[in-house]
């Protein structure tokens, strides 16, 4: 159980890390990396899913 509880916390901070690159992004007007970034989160959700 802890062990899950530490692979979630780690997906947050991932997650959180991510959501800050794209609020940066989305002020910069930048917004191929937006893209990028909203490509990535959709990819690790899927990936999360399918394990």
């Amino acid at each position: 159980m802890e062990d899950d509880k530490m692979v979630f916390k780690s997906y947050l901070r991932g997650l959180l890390r991510d959501l800050k690159r794209l609020k940066k992004a989305l002020k910069e007007k930048n917004y191929e990396e937006v893209d990028k970034i909203i490509d990535n989160l959709i990819d690790d959700t899927q990936k999360g899913i399918e394990d």
